[in-house]
């Protein structure tokens, strides 16, 4: 236990805040632990979590002699701890990757529907989605966190974090978009946008909201 308060102190000081599993977390999910010895070096832990799931733990010494059963409890506790954290682990793995899924899904339908908007005012440089480069992907998703975070951010806010990683990447604004000067028109405040522009952040938003109300709790 000692090592997981030190390790989780080290990850603290390094700043390291994505998502992941702690010891306070596993030991959350323990409630019930019970302790059998079969034979004379043989104990076996047995962790019931919350949920009714089982696991367990074993310890055992090959001379009879070194038998201790406090010590011998306490390896078995932490075998099956360290179950505990490969099913808590891979929970977290499944919850973070349908995440992933529904940025990009509804990425994509962003995208699609924006290139339709483009192309119905005369604009078809716009690619299909499976075309996109991957910084136009990555620009998207950012846009679909932004929303699915924080509904309340209107379009405005929308436009402000694409000008911010535009810029971050090292795009500057020019009368042409062209991704390899970097150079892009609609780099300016979102009130100097045309309405046609302004539109898109509108439209962006609104499937945003609309879909992750759908989506439910698989935020």
């Amino acid at each position: 236990m000692s090592n997981d308060k030190d390790l989780e102190q080290e990850i603290q000081e390094k700043g390291l805040t994505a998502p992941r599993i702690t010891p306070d977390a596993i030991d959350s999910v323990i409630a019930l632990k019970e302790f059998h010895q079969l034979t004379g070096t043989l104990t076996v832990c047995v962790l019931t979590l919350k949920n009714g799931f089982t696991v367990t733990g074993e310890s055992a010494c090959a001379s009879p002699e070194n038998f201790n059963q406090e010590s011998g409890c306490k390896i078995a506790f932490e075998n099956a701890r360290e179950k505990v954290w490969m099913l808590e682990g891979y929970l977290l793995k499944e919850k973070l990757s349908s995440v992933e899924n529904k940025v990009l899904n509804i990425a994509e339908i962003c995208h699609e529907v924006n290139k339709s908007y483009c192309e119905s005012l005369g604009d078809a440089s716009q690619v299909s989605w499976c075309d996109a480069p991957p910084w136009q992907v990555d620009s998207a998703c950012l846009g679909v966190e932004l929303h699915l975070n924080d509904h309340s951010a209107g379009p405005q806010a929308s436009h402000e974090s694409w000008m911010k990683q535009k810029v971050s990447e090292g795009w500057v604004y020019g009368e042409k978009k062209d991704p390899e000067l970097k150079t892009h028109h609609c780099l300016v405040p979102f009130s100097e946008l045309p309405k046609e522009q302004q539109a898109k952040d509108y439209i962006f938003r609104s499937i945003v909201v609309a879909l992750d109300s759908i989506y439910g709790d698989k935020k």
